[in-house]
């Protein structure tokens, strides 16, 4: 499987449901319905054709570099650090930091964390935390690689798009082919390279939705990337909140 473009989906979207005859205005609201992201993987889950003199965007684990005179609790483990030069540019719709590094530091017990982005120059400190039995980044230090992606909601229905929700109202046949064009955006932004770090795009949150409270996603950090865990962690904010790089004010949400 070969990397896609934001664009190209959005175009192959518009191709399927032209084969399946529905009307432009329904197949539209899917195409415009899809948001880019940025997946962070490690190298063998790479496309082929990114392999080669690929740059690594981020780290899972080790010591994290912060700022001098920032208090973090010793039992919050560093979970990813994400060098932002190294990521793809003009690629997502929320703005995110394009110099220096983020480090992001949370648990597995609590909603809650830090969201920490350390501009270039900023004199920092290598923090290490007391070793523990019960790790929670017992898979690190080791780096993820970025891919641009695209995402749709993770419950995709006709009740996201307007117009297919009227086109198929009372029509089986019309309720069928609108499900199959469901069927193919799903198989379109499902890749094998984007199951792990998320940033940007809608959540793939499970059962609680973060767009339903108004908030967009910074960054989904799953934990089975970091410690074997089947958890997830989702940092995200409000539009404002993250343009305004209001970063103390982000939510930290632990879905399991």
């Amino acid at each position: 499987m070969t990397a896609t473009t934001h664009e190209a989906v959005r175009d192959a979207v518009r191709d399927a449901g032209r084969a399946l005859g529905l009307p432009d205005p329904v197949t539209e609201g899917f195409a415009r319905l899809l948001r880019p992201c940025v997946h962070l993987c490690p190298y063998e889950a790479l496309p082929e054709e990114l392999r080669k003199d690929a740059r690594p965007a981020a780290r899972v684990g080790g010591p994290a570099r912060i700022p001098q005179g920032v208090d973090v609790p010793d039992y919050v483990p560093h979970v990813l650090t994400l060098d932002c030069a190294a990521l793809p540019t003009g690629v997502l719709d929320v703005d995110f930091p394009t110099e220096g590094h983020v480090a992001v530091l949370t648990e597995t017990t609590d909603d809650g964390g830090f969201f920490l982005h350390v501009p270039t120059g900023t004199e920092t400190v290598e923090r290490h935390r007391p070793e523990r039995d019960d790790d929670q980044t017992r898979r690190g230090p080791f780096p993820l690689y970025a891919v641009p992606g695209t995402t749709c909601p993770r419950w995709l229905d006709r009740s996201h798009v307007a117009e297919a929700a009227d086109y198929a109202e009372g029509d089986e046949g019309r309720a069928g082919l609108v499900d199959r064009l469901i069927e193919q955006v799903e198989s379109l932004v499902d890749v094998g390279w984007g199951h792990d770090v998320q940033l940007g795009g809608h959540s793939p949150a499970w059962h609680d939705p973060l767009e339903d409270r108004g908030d967009v996603l910074l960054v989904a950090v799953p934990w089975g990337t970091v410690s074997g865990d089947d958890l997830i962690t989702y940092i995200s904010g409000t539009p404002e909140e993250i343009a305004e790089r209001r970063y103390d004010d982000l939510a930290f949400t632990l879905e399991s």
